[in-house]
């Protein structure tokens, strides 16, 4: 979950009213949903607490700065997929005798007149 301050949300808003190139960013709701700030953290919060498991761990990533947010995520999957130890799957198949294989059609080919 990315989180952003208060006082970075406020900043975002004024900007998408300032610049005419942002107003299609901005809604009206989006006001009053801010004035419910205190509830949405209380639910962020309970959401964490039920649905975060060491299993599934939830994380906050602070927001305010893009860049670093950015970098956190980045960081969080990179520590998170090296943790799985994964690997290219073993091949089905005799690798050897399909490279054989190819290695004849391609000289089929070549004799064939191709």
């Amino acid at each position: 979950m990315r989180a952003l301050s208060r006082e970075e949300q406020g900043e975002r808003l004024l900007g998408r009213l300032t610049d005419p190139r942002k107003h299609w960013k901005y809604n009206p709701s989006d006001l009053e949903s801010r004035a419910r700030w205190d509830d949405y953290q209380a639910a962020y919060a309970e959401a964490l607490r039920r649905c975060g498991t060491e299993a599934a761990p939830w994380f906050v990533v602070p927001a305010d700065r893009k860049w670093y947010r950015d970098w956190a995520v980045a960081h969080l999957l990179r520590e998170t997929f090296a943790g799985l130890h994964l690997g290219y799957p073993a091949a089905g198949f005799d690798v050897e005798r399909e490279r054989d294989r190819l290695r004849a059609d391609d000289e089929g080919v070549k004799v064939n007149g191709g």
